[in-house]
C-alpha cells in the first residue's frame, strides 16, 4: 500500500524507533516482488499504541489570515477508553514540532474519522459518537456544535445518526456517508432486508436527504452497498466501502475478498471520481482490527510534500 501511495505523493510514516530498519527492508522486498518503484517516503519515531492515525494524529488546517498550514490538536481517549490512548494522544503535538507548525490543542475528545467535511463549510458527524458519554459528558450538543465551529472553522454541523454492527468507535461518519464533492454524497447502504444495518441506514439516508447544506442547497444522495457480512470471533466486521482515501490522481478503496460487492463498489466510487484511478487495497487483514485505508491515513498539506 505505501508503495501504491508514494508513486503519486509523499507519505509520512510514523513508526516506533528502531522499527524503520525492517520496514525499509519490507519496502525493498515488495519493489523487487512487484516490479514496483517508490516514491517518496518520510519518517517520523513517535512511540504509538495503535495504529488509527486518522483518530488521534493531528489534523491539518490552513490559517484564516495567513492562509499557512497549522496543526489542530483535539483530545483523543481511545475511544472512550476501549483502548490505550496515552502515547497516541501526544502524537499531533510530536509531528508539531518535527514540521516545525504552529499547534492549536483543543480540550474536546474528538477523532478525525468522526468528521466529514466538503471544504465550503458543511461539517457532517454522528450523534452517535460525538454526543456518547464516554467522550465529553460534561458538554452539550450546542457546546460540541460551537467548539467544531470555532477549532475547524467551518459554517454548519450536520447532526446524523447511525453506526453499522461491529463499529467499536460509536459510529464514525468515515464508515457511513462522505463527500464526493461539495453537493454530492456517497451514503452507506444495506440492501438486503436480512441485513441487521438495514433500518439504520434507510434512516440514515432519509436524513441526509433531509439537509440543507450552506449553499442552500439539498445533497444529491449515491447509495454504495456495504459488501456481505463477515464474522470474526463472534462480532460482525464494520466494513465499508466509504472508509476509502482519496490522493493525488486516485481513490485507494478498501477491497474485502467478495469480487461481486468488491467490483459494484469500485465502479460505484469510480462513477463519481472519474478524473480520479479507482485502485483496490486488500483489507481483509486490516478490518480484523477494526478499520481500513481512511482510518489509518490523514492528508498532508501539499506544501510539505
Amino acid at each position: 500500500m505505501t508503495l501504491r501511495f508514494s508513486q503519486r505523493e509523499t507519505v509520512f510514516i510514523n513508526i516506533h524507533a528502531g522499527q524503520r530498519s525492517p520496514i525499509e527492508q519490507a519496502l525493498t522486498q515488495l519493489e523487487n516482488d512487484l516490479g514496483l518503484f517508490r516514491g517518496k517516503v518520510q519518517y517520523f519515531e513517535h512511540a504509538t499504541a495503535d495504529v488509527w492515525v486518522r483518530d488521534y494524529g493531528p489534523i491539518y488546517l490552513s490559517h484564516s489570515e495567513s492562509g499557512e498550514p497549522l496543526i489542530s490538536d483535539w483530545q483523543y481517549n481511545g475511544w472512550g477508553g476501549k483502548y490505550p490512548f496515552e502515547q497516541d494522544n501526544k502524537i499531533p503535538g510530536h509531528i508539531t514540532q518535527s514540521q516545525g507548525l504552529q499547534r492549536v490543542e483543543e480540550s474536546l475528545v474528538l477523532e478525525g474519522g468522526s468528521l466529514e467535511t466538503n471544504g465550503i463549510g458543511d461539517l457532517l458527524v454522528t450523534k452517535d459518537c460525538l454526543l456518547n458519554s464516554n467522550r465529553n459528558p460534561t458538554h452539550s450538543q450546542t457546546e460540541i456544535e460551537v467548539a467544531l465551529i470555532e477549532g475547524l472553522g467551518v459554517k454548519k454541523v450536520h447532526w446524523l445518526n447511525g453506526c453499522i454492527e461491529g463499529d467499536d468507535t460509536d459510529g464514525h461518519i468515515d464508515n457511513l456517508v462522505r463527500f464526493f464533492n461539495p453537493r454530492g454524497l456517497l451514503v452507506a447502504s444495506a440492501p438486503n432486508s436480512n441485513d441487521a444495518n438495514q433500518l439504520v441506514l434507510n434512516r440514515l439516508k432519509r436524513e441526509c436527504e433531509d439537509l440543507i447544506l450552506t449553499t442552500g442547497h439539498s445533497p444529491e444522495i449515491i447509495s454504495l452497498p456495504l459488501p456481505d457480512p463477515v464474522y470474526h470471533l463472534g462480532q460482525r466486521l464494520p466494513m465499508s466501502y466509504l472508509n476509502y482515501f482519496i490522493g493525488n490522481g486516485a481513490v485507494f478503496v478498501p477491497s474485502y475478498g467478495q469480487p461481486v460487492p468488491d467490483a459494484a463498489a469500485i465502479d460505484i466510487i469510480g462513477s463519481v471520481f472519474s478524473e480520479r484511478e479507482i485502485i483496490p487495497i486488500d483489507c481483509q487483514n486490516l478490518i480484523l482490527e477494526g478499520g481500513a485505508l481512511h482510518c489509518l491515513t490523514q492528508q498532508v498539506p501539499q506544501s510539505f510534500c
